[in-house]
């Protein structure tokens, strides 16, 4: 296990005040120079109901269509130029051995193995790159996006119904606000509730003020071939000359969020931003089909500048809880540290939603990713930029994924950060009140790194195994699913795993490419291979997931939407020797540990001066502290176990933990005492 000191930054925050419906009211924040203004309970009508039986089955797109999808936001092109011409320069004077296979050694015994139980190639939908994304239903039932297509598939992967998002939204029924005849769709999502058991898709219309607006479908049943709820939110929010891109989505128990980026019309995005945007909607309006009420949240800055693009962060291992978290970086910066963690604290029926921005530091440098070679380095795969795109909290943790660049290979690669420190104040256990230690967060970060490939475009899941939210800090495991290429392997989708010791399983691929990527209508250096791919747990059958990637096929990008097992093998096996996790710890210290017998184990906390620690709530388990609260007593069946030994109490610093078993009793597979370092922060 890694047990590297995490660095720890000051967080300040940026509260805003009520304002009145239709009315932003601009809050300051002398602490860290933040700015938000929000309007509350902003109301729209339903605008139909549409009935996927009235609309066509689309199963293969006209070649005709296969226009160039928008830039996610548009790319600093001088200076992914200068970044594509370092890394061929480095081809050319040390190239990099990329080796002709993956695995050239065995997995790790303690890795986690993705196992694909099935799969389905999925035809292309209407455009290039594929913007995929995906939902599945306690019943096995699966819907995906890509593109300007929305299938919906049964258990085995079958497409059902298949229709294109125009005819989701155009129907012949009365209109409370009508919705025009589309002809530019594009950016879809999709998420699946699993408290109403019902989905919600997200999409955009429109690249200027003239036609932009946003889809928002809800489900009536739980069947997503049966008839939605449609309701239309504005793509000018701020009544400026501004259109509304790539959307970004998550949801707690009661609502569902999704970020857009504003830009100006016919500029690129360092020239055209105006700023990246929050709208908060309470899902069970949209399920009934009522009014729907919403939050928006803009004018969010720092230091007076627009903070761009937001990244909506998932709640797991359950989509539940009142608040909800978004991270942000500098996405189109060759080096930068810089971390914004935003928050909105509250429901929208509350009327209590604020805002908060937290800036911190990350302890890796991140930077704006080379293009991704293909084994005709000729053609080029844009990466697009640095900007989060996809994150999740467990339990008291924070995890974010981006695109990155090696800066020793400039290969693209991916960027695991970590933010630690979020605290339950006053004693409280449920979801949504955490905050921010006023001691600082805790950041890690990680560069997941191959020598023969890139990766662009990561997607994350928890994938741990509890099954409460208030749990899932013993177990911050997560999958996370990407695109990768290389001068020796065609496009195709992978995935790795981060089992809960922070220990990384090696990249699988779990669909190969077949061809490079090669449209004839963009530039060979500038083919454009992604901009975001989807996973989700099935959140009632443990240990199962859904994805869905893309992958080379005849010059172009097919998908492929996968139903993956996970094989555990620290979970499944028993574990030969003691284990201590998370390190640095911010709350509870995991100690795992295997008997073959009834033991009783003794263990004690001490300083690095060798004085024994009392700790304050002793080890929750069976056995708790004796009266000398630094020590502790365990006796224990048979089999592995896990305890948390509450760290709260303690100041930060370095501590050990040693344990021994009991006279009389034996079961360690190593009987000798064994001691671990632990760091508090």
């Amino acid at each position: 296990m890694n047990s590297k000191i995490s660095l720890v930054f000051s967080f300040f925050l940026c509260l805003s005040a009520s304002a009145q419906q239709g009315k932003a009211e601009p809050q300051n924040s002398p602490k860290n120079g933040g700015t938000c203004d929000v309007i509350r309970d902003i109301k729209t009508p339903i605008s139909h109901i549409f009935d996927p039986a009235t609309s066509p089955s689309i199963w293969m797109m006209p070649t005709d269509q296969e226009a160039e999808m928008p830039l996610p936001g548009g790319i600093n092109e001088d200076l992914r130029r200068e970044i594509d011409a370092a890394r061929s320069a480095r081809l050319n004077s040390n190239p990099i051995q990329n080796r002709g296979i993956i695995h050239d050694k065995p997995t790790p015994p303690n890795s986690i193995i993705t196992e694909r139980q099935r799969g389905v190639e999925v035809p292309p939908g209407g455009g290039t790159p594929n913007d995929n994304h995906i939902a599945v239903g306690n019943d096995g039932k699966i819907v995906s996006v890509m593109n300007t297509v929305i299938r919906v598939h049964n258990d085995t992967g079958k497409i059902v119904k298949a229709f294109t998002l125009d005819f989701f939204a155009n129907n012949p029924n009365i209109k409370k606000d009508p919705i025009p005849t589309m002809n530019r769709t594009y950016d879809p999502r999709v998420m699946y509730d699993p408290y109403k058991d019902r989905y919600i898709v997200v999409f955009m219309h429109g690249t200027t003020n003239k036609n932009s607006f946003i889809i928002v479908g809800f489900s009536t049943t739980n069947d997503p071939a049966k008839p939605w709820n449609v309701y239309k939110i504005p793509g000018t929010p701020i009544q400026d000359t501004v259109w509304s891109d790539y959307p970004i989505v998550s949801q707690t128990k009661e609502d569902m969020f999704f970020t857009v980026n504003l830009l100006h019309n016919g500029s690129s995005w360092e020239e055209g931003f105006v700023e990246a945007v929050i709208w908060q909607l309470n899902k069970e309006d949209g399920f009934n089909g009522d009014t729907m009420h919403k939050n928006f949240f803009h004018n969010i800055k720092y230091n007076g500048v627009s903070i761009w693009s937001i990244c909506a962060i998932q709640n797991g291992p359950m989509p539940d809880g009142v608040d909800n978290y978004f991270m942000s970086v500098r996405p189109y910066t060759k080096e930068n540290d810089t971390i914004f963690v935003h928050r909105i604290t509250n429901t929208q029926r509350s009327g209590q939603a604020n805002y908060e921005l937290g800036v911190l530091k990350s302890p890796l440098k991140y930077g704006f990713p080379s293009s991704a070679l293909q084994p005709d380095t000729a053609f080029r795969l844009r990466t697009n930029d640095a900007r989060v795109l996809s994150g999740v909290r467990i339990g008291t943790q924070l995890h974010y994924f981006q695109n990155c660049l090696n800066f020793k290979t400039m290969q693209a690669h991916i960027l695991h950060g970590s933010i630690y420190n979020l605290t339950l104040p006053n004693g409280a256990t449920r979801m949504g009140l955490f905050k921010w230690n006023e001691g600082g967060a805790v950041t890690k970060a990680h560069l997941f790194t191959n020598d023969s490939l890139d990766f662009g475009y990561p997607a994350v899941a928890a994938a741990g195994e509890a099954t409460t939210s208030e749990l899932a800090a013993q177990d911050p495991s997560m999958i996370v699913t990407s695109v990768y290429s290389g001068a020796k392997h065609f496009p195709g989708t992978g995935a790795f795993f981060i089992n809960r010791y922070g220990e990384y399983s090696d990249y699988q691929i779990l669909k190969k490419g077949q061809s490079i990527i090669n449209y004839t209508f963009i530039k060979p250096k500038e083919q454009r291979w992604g901009d975001y791919e989807g996973i989700q747990a099935k959140f009632n059958e443990k240990g199962i997931y859904y994805l869905v990637g893309s992958w080379g096929k005849g010059n172009s990008m097919s998908a492929y939407v996968a139903r993956l097992k996970i094989k555990d093998t620290v979970a499944d096996n028993p574990i030969s020797t003691m284990r201590v996790f998370p390190v640095p710890t911010t709350e509870n210290l995991n100690i795992e540990f295997q008997v073959n017998t009834e033991a009783t184990i003794n263990g004690q906390v001490f300083n690095l001066n060798g004085q024994s620690i009392g700790i304050e709530s002793g080890l929750s388990g069976n056995s708790g502290a004796t009266e000398d609260r630094s020590r502790f007593t365990l006796t224990v069946e048979p089999g592995t176990h896990r305890y948390a030994l509450h760290t709260h109490g303690l100041a930060k610093g370095v501590y050990i933990v040693r344990l021994e078993l009991a006279k009389g009793s034996w079961g360690f597979t190593s009987s000798d005492p064994q001691s671990f370092k632990f760091i508090v922060q």
